[in-house]
C-alpha cells in the first residue's frame, strides 16, 4: 500500500512539475514583450568645494545643466548631500525621452 501511494505522490509531483515549466515558459515569453519606457534618467554627483570662490558648487551646476541640455536632457531634479553637518555637494537627475520612442 506504501509503495502505491509513493507512486501516487511521485507522478503527481512529476505532473505538477511539467505544469509549472509550460507556465514559465509562457511567462517568459511575455516577459521578451517589454514596452519602451517613456523616460530615460540619468543622476550625476556635483562635488561642493565648500570655500572656493571660482569653482564654487553654482558654476559646477551651471556647467553640468549646460552639458546635459546640449545632449538633450532636462532637469527634473536635485537632492543635497551632507555628511556629518558638512555639505559634500548635490545628486541633480536629469531626464530625456527614451531613445526606443524616437522611432
Amino acid at each position: 500500500m506504501i509503495k502505491v501511494l509513493a507512486a501516487v505522490f511521485l507522478v503527481t509531483a512529476i505532473g505538477v512539475n511539467v505544469t509549472f515549466a509550460a507556465t514559465d515558459d509562457a511567462d517568459a515569453s511575455k516577459l521578451r514583450e517589454k514596452k519602451c519606457p517613456q523616460l530615460q534618467a540619468s543622476t550625476v554627483f556635483i562635488a561642493d568645494k565648500t570655500g572656493s570662490r571660482q569653482g564654487g558648487s553654482a558654476k559646477k551646476l551651471s556647467e553640468s545643466h549646460k552639458t546635459a541640455e546640449s545632449q538633450g536632457w532636462n532637469f527634473d531634479e536635485m537632492s543635497i548631500y551632507i555628511e556629518d553637518g558638512d555639505l559634500q555637494g548635490f545628486f541633480v537627475t536629469y531626464t530625456r525621452t527614451h531613445p526606443c520612442n524616437n522611432k
